[in-house]
């Protein structure tokens, strides 16, 4: 290469960055060095690596196997990795795959119905011509359960199923294949954007992370779009360092993010909004054709979500509402405000991040173990220094944005490990930056090789013991296999003891308790065929124990946790055969039942006296506008509180009566003329009888409702007017379904 030119002969105008000797790039200070300072110019001829008042010789410390003297146009990044980078990223995939693939049906021990719904949406989308149940051609969103939060990792997964067909192993590997991006992305950005001698340690370091381990061997949606926010970050780098035209696969991987997990859409708003502004004289810089071709770009790829919203008006309200977030409840915004920034911050903790935590469910964690080694801590510290000390290089600024945006959208409901996983990308990136930093402290006494070998053989290691750890002790970590716990169970009933019984016993129909997990119906669908799936009906013992069910242990046969088997068992309305198949769960103890069933001679007379116990109301204290005694049906859900309390997504269900009876006790008269309730869908009878303060006679009032829309508020009045009450009772029927009904109340108002 020509002798380079002094820093300030070469016009700035033509200066896209400038990095120096310890990796950093600022592009848009002065060029004003101190003799001996080797910086690399890159301008769009190509690099030059100059020295203030000297000329052109290698840079300080350059990655091994780098050439920074090669161009850096299109061909440019290929260039720069040599096959010993090549063979070394390679190694470290493979070390990856095999610590996810190997007892990838062990370990999550569980298998869930979020990542049974992703194929079985998938196989629905392949049979009915790529349309949704409803008619949608391509839908943009497809529902789980209550939420709308499924879209990309859908189209994802029917890939896979039509090249290879489903089952719980594909599913997981479909997943991990996916996640690799974001090792090679971490590498990439490491090496050619950081120009890192350790960027090899980066793709390791998320090897070895528990959280990642963990949620990288599911099909958990969020795996693939911490994946795919690796990818944008990269590109982001580069279109930073590079050139324009990395702005545009940014843009799509981007929109991947965004579409891959709900999450994702907090993630990319703040990534995106911060990065515009942080970097706006670089954007502008780049001309009205890239800025138009990138607006076009950006277009394209929001028009998804202008459709869904069109096809889903009270989506994302609906989602705050079903997960409960505070920012549905009625309080002022200064509250929600402050919720915010506390729950923000848990995110931000280092004690959530390096230190084993309760925050988070059982499932979501690795006993004893933070979401990263503790042992990464102080070089991540040190890279988050660099990146702060560093404010002013824009390399550096886009990983602070990174850990800014990843706690973003979980801070909106709570935090958990699977709503703020893309914190895994930058503090890899971040433990990179400190590992190089600490190591020019020591590289006067310690040579590169010792000390790349140390890393290397630490890393591998630690990656292997986890594995280890994860197949042998990890099913016995946790006892709880239920619902609130492990979730345990899926492949087990499902996968092997459903399809057997069903095969060994034609005339047989099987039915399986639903308590022990979420959406269990996703299952049916994943693991069984139509034909077998109609021989299997979700329903849980209850049902046969509060009224009279059809039981006929030659075509029943019942398969239920074991704490509903010893249910069964102790009552008196039942005659319970000895099990025929016990399914344990991992630590040995009976998990699940297969057992036959019958009533007991005299259930009939049992039958009545226990209805006749549950007629009697229930008494509770509630207050509304001061103390008051509400006397009410039996409830299964919600509590009296719900009706009053101004939020028509919570509700309070009967068990059982029909009508629900629902008596207001005054204890000092209220002045009342009739009243507006909030209930769920349905045709019914409201019926009030108030009750004078003075002695005189009832008030009754009666209305018919039907053809109403969902969730619906309905009035009543008195018909004697406005008057002081010592009791309001209400009487709520619905209509059309005997006197056994859940019925559904949201909200009373008194007026």
């Amino acid at each position: 290469m020509p002798d380079a030119p002094e820093p300030n002969h070469i016009p700035a105008s033509r200066i896209v960055g400038a990095v120096y000797s310890d990796g950093v790039i600022r592009p848009d200070e002065p060029l004003d060095l101190p003799e001996g300072t080797p910086v690399q110019l890159i301008v769009p001829a190509g690099p030059m690596l100059i020295v203030a008042g000297e000329t052109s010789r290698p840079a300080v410390g350059k990655p091994s196997g780098a050439d920074l003297s090669r161009p850096l146009g299109r061909r440019g990044i290929l260039a720069q990795l040599c096959l010993s980078d090549a063979l070394i990223l390679t190694v470290g995939l493979l070390l990856y795959a095999m610590t996810r693939l190997v007892g990838l049906g062990t370990f999550p021990i569980y298998f869930f119905c979020d990542e049974a719904i992703q194929t079985n949406l998938a196989r629905a989308l392949l049979a009915n011509g790529l349309r949704s149940a409803d008619g949608t051609f391509l839908p943009p969103y497809f529902a789980n359960a209550e939420k709308w939060s499924l879209s990309l990792s859908v189209y994802v997964h029917l890939i896979s199923t039509a090249l290879f067909g489903s089952s719980a192993f594909l599913t997981r590997a479909t997943s991990v294949a996916v996640s690799m991006l974001a090792l090679v992305a971490v590498a990439l950005a490491l090496r050619l954007v950081f120009q890192s001698r350790f960027w090899w340690a980066g793709p390791l370091a998320l090897t070895v992370a528990p959280a990642w381990f963990l949620h990288s061997r599911t099909a958990f949606e969020t795996v693939m779009m911490v994946a795919f926010y690796a990818c944008f970050l990269c590109c982001y780098l580069l279109y930073r360092t590079r050139g324009a035209m990395w702005a545009f696969p940014a843009i799509i991987f981007g929109a991947m993010t965004f579409y891959a997990y709900v999450n994702g859409q907090g993630v990319m708003l703040v990534s995106g909004i911060l990065l515009l502004f942080s970097d706006l004289r670089y954007h502008l810089r780049q001309g009205w054709k890239v800025i138009s071709a990138a607006s076009a770009t950006l277009l394209i790829v929001i028009l998804p979500l202008v459709r869904f919203r069109m096809l889903q008006p009270d989506a994302f309200d609906n989602h705050l509402h079903v997960l409960d977030s505070y920012w549905t409840h009625t309080i002022p915004l200064g509250e929600k405000l402050a919720l915010f920034g506390q729950t923000y911050l848990v995110g931000m903790s280092p004690f959530y991040w390096f230190l084993p935590n309760t925050v988070d469910l059982e499932r979501h964690r690795m006993l004893g173990m933070g979401h990263l080694p503790l042992a990464m801590l102080p070089f991540i510290a040190v890279g988050m220094g660099i990146c702060l000390i560093r404010l002013r290089s824009p390399i550096h600024r886009v990983l602070l944005v990174a850990v800014l945006a990843a706690p973003f959208s979980s801070a909106l409901v709570g935090i958990s490990i699977t709503r703020v996983l893309a914190m895994m990308v930058p503090a890899a990136m971040m433990f990179v930056i400190g590992l190089d930093h600490c190591y020019r402290w020591v590289a006067g006494w310690l040579r590169y090789r010792i000390a790349a070998g140390a890393v290397t053989l630490t890393l591998s290691a630690a990656s292997l013991v986890l594995l280890r750890t994860a197949l042998v002790d990890g099913p016995t970590w946790y006892s709880d296999y239920g619902l609130f716990g492990m979730q345990y169970g899926a492949p087990q009933i499902f996968g092997e003891a459903v399809p057997d019984l069903l095969a060994r016993e034609p005339d047989t129909h099987l039915l399986v308790s639903p308590t022990w997990a979420n959406n269990p119906n996703a299952y049916i669908e994943f693991f069984l065929t139509p034909t077998q799936a109609s021989r299997v009906q979700l329903i849980n013992i209850d049902a046969f124990t509060v009224s009279r069910q059809p039981l006929d242990p030659a075509r029943q046969i019942f398969v239920m946790p074991s704490e509903e088997y010893e249910r069964a068992r102790k009552d008196s309305k039942f005659i319970v055969d000895a099990p025929e198949r016990i399914i344990p769960y991992p630590n040995g103890h009976p998990g699940f039942y297969v057992v036959r069933m019958r009533y007991v001679d005299n259930v009939d007379t049992i039958f009545a006296a226990d209805k006749a116990a549950r007629a009697q109301l229930v008494v509770d204290q509630v207050d509304v506008g001061g103390p008051m005694t509400i006397a009410h049906s039996m409830l299964d859900m919600g509590t009296p509180d719900n009706l009053f309390d101004g939020d028509p997504s919570t509700l309070m269900r009967g068990f059982e009566a029909n009508p629900l009876i629902i008596e207001l006790r005054f204890p000092q008269p209220r002045r009342i003329g009739g009243v507006t309730i909030t209930l769920g869908s349905m045709d019914l009878t409201l019926r009030l009888i108030g009750t004078p303060a003075d002695g005189g006679l009832q008030t009754i009032a009666e209305q018919h409702y039907s053809g109403l829309p969902p969730d619906p508020s309905v009035s009543l009045d008195l018909p004697s007017g406005v008057r002081e009450l010592s009791t309001l009772r209400l009487e709520i029927l619905q209509a059309g379904v005997g006197d056994v009904a859940h019925v559904h109340v949201r909200e009373v108002v008194l007026r």
